[in-house]
């Protein structure tokens, strides 16, 4: 998955054009392509992900390949203990940093090729007790 970049030049300037509208554009970098919003459009799926202790729920997540999704990210635990739901080893890039008893989301694109795709949080010490998941491009 690829961030959804802010308010680029490009994205102002296709926006006072097209007030409303989407536009779609085609990305092909090593062999996988991905669609890009550059302006407009909901995302497809909105997903709640739940971080508490040493685990992820739900533990598997599937999404539809080439769409925007959110992900909300909830972390039930004490105000200390953070977490920050990550890709593992994947050039879709899902990075999100909350701190205990928050909430926080972002946007997504997932890719266009299906696939599994693990979910890990990236403190320290969290993914060998356990605290992993998978996303599934379907």
């Amino acid at each position: 998955m690829r961030r959804i970049p802010g308010g680029s030049g490009l994205a102002i300037a296709l926006g006072a054009i097209l007030f409303s509208s989407a536009i779609l554009v085609p990305l092909s970098f090593d062999g996988i392509t991905q669609t890009t919003i550059a302006f407009g459009g909901p995302p497809a799926l909105t997903l709640s992900v739940t971080m508490t202790g040493r685990s992820i729920t739900p533990s598997e997540i599937h999404v539809p390949r080439a769409s925007a999704v959110r992900v909300e990210v909830k972390n039930l635990d004490g105000p200390r203990d953070g977490h920050r739901l990550k890709t593992s080893g994947q050039q879709y890039d899902v990075d999100i940093a909350v701190w205990g008893g928050l909430n926080k989301s972002d946007t997504f694109l997932t890719a266009q090729k299906p696939g599994r795709y693990p979910l890990i949080c990236s403190i320290r010490g969290h993914v060998s007790e356990g605290m992993v998941a998978v996303l599934v491009v379907d």
